[in-house]
């Protein structure tokens, strides 16, 4: 069930035009710099956008230049692990990695502590109104948020056609602090 609804909801996303992607990643981008979290956050993960996304980039140099400490995952594949590492430079600093994501290079920055990230905002195929992802089936964000801080906040960020009533979920499926779309801002009924 899940591998069916994951191929569907990639399929009408990877149909999206350029300029869907890129008008609607930045009306997300702007809504999300306004969060009071990301205000008040010092260190701040975020993913690496591939394959029709919400795109990224723009928002990783607004927070480097906001002076934030800004860190994407590497990603160990064999171990299933994700690895903070800082963001510097997105032009020099970036290399393809696992899954043909891009990743930070190790040689241009180093390694953050979990405990000292504020905010993640993290991927998914889909999102239930509830705050539920559907991640692309791995499990690393899932093992990663377990073991953030308590009061660390996490963001998905999506369009609106990744949001559903509901998701196919399972007890280990991490619940998020908050959804931000081009439409709007989700917080779940606790």
């Amino acid at each position: 069930m899940k591998r069916e609804f994951r191929k569907k909801v990639i399929s009408e996303r990877k149909k999206q035009s350029p300029e869907f992607i890129s008008k609607n990643s930045s009306i997300i981008v702007d809504k999300v710099l306004q969060m009071d979290c990301i205000k008040k956050a010092k260190t701040i993960m975020l993913y690496l956008d591939f394959n029709n996304e919400v795109q990224t980039d723009d928002l990783i140099n607004k927070l480097i230049s906001l002076r934030k400490t800004v860190a994407s995952p590497i990603t160990l594949k064999e171990e299933k692990k994700l690895i903070p590492t800082q963001i510097t430079d997105l032009k020099n600093g970036i290399k393809i990695g696992a899954y043909n994501i891009r990743e930070p290079k190790l040689e241009c920055s180093h390694p953050i502590d979990i405990k000292d990230i504020d905010v993640v905002i993290v991927p998914a195929v889909a999102y239930d109104t509830n705050c539920y992802r559907l991640g692309y089936g791995g499990g690393f964000y899932d093992r990663f948020l377990e073991n953030l801080r308590p009061d660390a906040k996490t963001i998905g960020i999506a369009f609106d056609l990744q949001i559903f009533d509901e998701v196919p979920k399972e007890p280990h499926d991490a619940q998020l602090n908050f959804i931000v779309t081009e439409s709007k801002t989700i917080i779940p009924n606790k």
